[in-house]
């Protein structure tokens, strides 16, 4: 830092905005810092943090073509940047305008450093975290991880990754513990055939999560076919019902005389069996099955129940 103390201090045990800025404090003789000051401990800080970064993890070389590509992936307007502020929950504040999360990426393996500081509102009733994200993705992620569509498979950040089968991929993705913890997790994605992704630290594994997803995923589209098959089957029945209401009892006779009708197609639709029971005793002498014009012939009246049941008996014969 290039603030002149005029009180001795001693050496932080560690580089911290609020270990430096109590050094300050104690150094200039000051309860408070003015912003400039402030300002000048977090860059000291910033250019600590840019120091102890492994070079052993994050490794690029210097080059224009490289601190483009850097400047191109960490963009607030790229992919990297909107993933994680979709997916992951990072600072975010109205009230204080350093609470945010800033994105740094590199060139090299696959790994993540995180800093973060306690930022104050200018009347420092409220205070929140400025978090500072480097990442570091291998120089082809664009084309191995982007144009594959799995940059954010499973609402994880990929940040490597080498396709091993069709639908399979040895990766590094990026995972986030409690609060802003972050770290690495590498193994295999692999595309589950609902369209949503497994993630397994073996490729066996990942499959055995995928075929489970897939079993689940057929089960509900077979339950989904059948509750619209069933609905369809309603609504046709509905229909008859409705075309049944408006004919005569001779054009009944004469259209679906011939088709047979049992106490089973008054059940089915919907009508309670000790009911139809009843209804066979009064109108067909007990009979629990017959044709249509037999129905007809009983005399009896055309209600609800009896057009129900016709129609089902008219659909199942049809």
């Amino acid at each position: 830092m290039n603030l002149k103390f005029v009180n001795p201090v001693t050496k932080p045990s560690r580089i911290t905005y609020d270990s430096l800025s109590a050094l300050a404090r104690q150094g200039l003789g000051k309860s408070r810092l003015s912003p400039a000051e402030a300002e000048e401990v977090r860059a000291a800080v910033e250019r600590h943090r840019q120091r102890q970064i492994e070079p052993t993890r994050i490794v690029a070389k210097p080059g224009w073509f490289l601190r483009r590509l850097e400047n191109i992936l960490q963009s607030e307007s790229g992919p990297i940047y909107r993933i994680l502020h979709r997916y992951y929950f990072l600072p975010n504040s109205r009230w204080i305008d350093k609470a945010r999360a800033n994105l740094i990426v590199k060139i090299g393996q696959p790994a993540v450093h995180v800093d973060k500081y306690t930022v104050w509102h200018r009347k420092r009733p409220w205070k929140g975290t400025e978090l500072y994200i480097t990442l570091s993705v291998p120089s082809n992620w664009r084309s191995s991880v982007l144009a594959a569509g799995i940059a954010d498979a499973g609402g994880l950040l990929t940040l490597s990754a080498q396709q091993v089968a069709e639908d399979a991929w040895q990766a590094a993705w990026l995972v986030q513990g409690r609060g802003y913890d972050f770290r690495t997790e590498s193994g295999y994605i692999v595309r589950c055939a609902d369209g949503t992704y497994a993630h397994a630290r073996t490729l066996q594994h990942a499959r055995a999560i995928a075929d489970k997803r897939a079993k689940a995923w057929a089960e509900r589209v077979q339950a989904e076919e059948r509750k619209r098959a069933e609905a369809e089957a309603q609504a046709r029945l509905r229909t008859l019902r409705n075309q049944l209401a408006a004919m005569t009892r001779e054009q009944i006779a004469a259209d679906y005389g011939d088709l047979p009708i049992t106490l089973h197609d008054s059940i089915r639709a919907g009508n309670c069996q000790d009911g139809t029971l009843q209804w066979c005793t009064r109108w067909a002498d007990g009979r629990t099955s017959g044709t249509v014009r037999d129905v007809i012939k009983t005399g009896a009246p055309l209600d609800e129940y009896l057009l129900r049941a016709l129609a089902v008996a008219i659909a199942r014969a049809r």
